[in-house]
């Protein structure tokens, strides 16, 4: 005699799949929410690291009237030391007006103790040149 056994899932099994299922997908959603905060990051510290480039070739030229780089408020792009336009990741633009000039020491002459502001998504980054030291400082809100 033959016996018969039945194959599936019982309605506990299906119900835990669903549940684990939703708990993965509230734990993914943010991520892909804020990718405002990812484009703002990423202009940040290319924004950092031409500030830096800035401040290191002053010093390695020992100019007199030192190298700059300039902010527009709007814009989404802004001109370095070597006048060259460097255009910001899509949909991250200025929110002020910002130009700081380093020294053949590395100190900022204009534009020390101020920061540039970018915008996007709904997400704000500061980078900040400290005022006697041009210590570039990012932060994200």
């Amino acid at each position: 005699m033959k016996i018969e056994t039945q194959q599936g899932f019982t309605i506990i099994e299906l119900i835990m799949v669903i549940i684990i299922i939703g708990v993965i997908a509230v734990t993914a959603v943010p991520k892909f929410t804020s990718m405002g905060n990812v484009s703002v990051m990423g202009a940040a510290q290319m924004i950092q690291a031409d500030i830096r480039y800035t401040q290191e070739l002053a010093m390695a030229e020992h100019t007199e009237t030192g190298k700059r780089i300039e902010f527009t408020s709007g814009a989404d792009s802004y001109t370095t030391v070597d006048l060259e336009i460097r255009d910001l990741p899509s949909g991250v633009t200025i929110d002020n007006d910002f130009t700081v000039t380093f020294n053949s020491l590395g100190e900022p002459t204009a534009g020390g103790g101020d920061s540039v502001i970018i915008l996007a998504g709904g997400e704000t980054g500061t980078i900040k040149v400290t005022k006697y030291t041009g210590k570039v400082k990012v932060s994200i809100n």
